[in-house]
């Protein structure tokens, strides 16, 4: 599971226009639901200036699959909004900067609603975690992308090409259990990284050491 918010998304409200500001939100969402769905994610709801997107539902392609695309679609999305944040310098508008939060685990995927409207929405412990994690305030960053993801989730696919940092356990809100939160920099070896639809399942090597526990 796979949530994003957009970072300082009330005082940038305060700097354009309505319509401007739509058209700036609207940049970042096309790019984030681009990647997303390039990496086999789809996209259950928005969420504002955010949104909820899920790998490996309603048909998933295995745990060390669905995890490492979700992982790869937040790489991809850091990539591109670099790019994006270049054309809204030239063009004077404000930059745009994202957080995202990433849990691996069961979840129950259904229709949710009454007998006249039904939404199709995905529910548990897993999705809950994942919100948490991105919106976890106590982890500052100056990346054009925040990705803070479970070490459950990174220890479910081929990493060792990804670089990382341990954060530590964290208590997040409304949850008992501590989360073990590793904050996502990047990947090793730059003409590797791929955006788009090319396969997602290339062998990892690196020097980062092995996530324990």
């Amino acid at each position: 599971v796979l949530f994003t918010d957009t970072q300082d998304f009330t005082s940038i409200s305060e700097q354009l226009s309505p319509a401007d500001l739509l058209t700036w939100l609207n940049r970042g969402m096309g790019l984030l639901v681009q990647e997303i769905t390039s990496h086999g994610g789809i996209i259950n709801k928005f969420t504002g200036d955010g949104l909820l997107a899920v790998f490996g539902a309603p048909i998933s392609q295995g745990k060390a699959v669905d995890a490492r695309h979700a992982i790869e679609a937040a790489l991809a999305i850091a990539h591109q909004l670099k790019q994006l944040n270049l054309e809204l310098n030239a063009e004077q508008a404000p930059p745009m900067r994202v957080r995202i939060g990433i849990h691996t685990g069961p979840v129950i995927a259904g229709s949710m609603g009454s007998s006249t409207r039904l939404e199709y929405t995905v529910m548990g412990d897993t999705v809950n975690c994942a919100s948490r994690l991105e919106s976890l305030a106590r982890v500052p960053s100056d990346q054009v992308c925040r990705t803070l993801l479970s070490r459950q989730t990174l220890q479910q696919c081929p990493h060792d090409d990804l670089i990382w940092r341990s954060v530590g356990r964290l208590q997040v809100k409304g949850r008992q259990q501590q989360v073990d939160v590793l904050e996502l920099n990047g990947v090793q070896g730059e003409a590797a990284f791929r955006t788009g639809n090319a396969p997602a399942d290339a062998p990892a090597r690196s020097s980062d050491p092995e996530p324990q526990g």
